[in-house]
């Protein structure tokens, strides 16, 4: 069983583009997950709680940043892998 942190995020964003217009969902989010914690993921209305937990889901991908789920970098998988 490895030791490190089962979630990590360094410096994640995510930007959703259309056309011209950027629209920034989640900005420089890092932060770290230990085996066993548990954590509340807590905001306004469109602060990008939904976003970033679709990144967590592995269901989307951070625009820029990294994502290590149990050490591995998944941020720049496809939708294949």
């Amino acid at each position: 069983m490895k030791n490190g942190a089962l979630v990590r995020l360094m410096d994640v964003h995510k930007v959703y583009r259309t056309g011209e217009m950027e629209v920034p969902a989640v900005r420089g989010v890092s932060l770290e997950i230990q085996r066993g914690e548990f954590m509340a993921l807590m905001g306004a209305s469109g602060s990008g709680k939904s976003t970033l937990m679709n990144i967590l889901g592995c269901l989307d991908r951070p625009t820029s940043g990294h994502y290590l789920l149990d050490e591995a970098d998944v941020s720049g998988l496809d939708r294949d892998q």
